[in-house]
């Protein structure tokens, strides 16, 4: 039997492409910073610890995605999170990998609890 699922597979192709854009620890700092508030581009390299050429970089991958978005007050351009449910999305992600740190932590915790078991061996006579 053969199951049909029927969608577009562009849908999951532009997904994918958005999850590559989030595939990278910098600008989900960039994301992370941004839930916070807007920020220029010379707040977030700072905040962030890279070089402003390289900030911009990730702003530009992050707003071809539609992630952020950029205002200009005066001679400044601040960026923004686009849309209320993305650091929403973020923060679901990072539950689900606590969770797995917990159970992960969990059962480091019972193998150091264990016996040795070169102490448990009983002498042979």
């Amino acid at each position: 039997m053969t199951i049909k699922i029927d969608f577009d597979p562009k849908v999951f192709d532009e997904h994918a492409e958005v999850c590559k854009v989030l595939a990278n620890p910098k600008r989900l700092m960039i994301l992370y910073l941004l839930s916070g508030g807007d920020k220029s581009v010379s707040e977030i390299a700072q905040a962030i610890g890279v070089p402003i050429a390289n900030a911009s970089q990730h702003l530009a991958k992050l707003r071809n995605r539609g992630l952020v978005k950029t205002k200009k007050i005066g001679q400044t351009v601040v960026y923004s999170i686009s849309d209320d449910r993305i650091p929403r999305a973020c923060d679901l992600i990072r539950a689900t990998l606590l969770d797995r740190l917990r159970s992960q932590a969990k059962l480091l915790k019972c193998i150091e609890e264990l016996e040795p078991m070169e102490s448990r061996q009983t002498t042979k006579k």
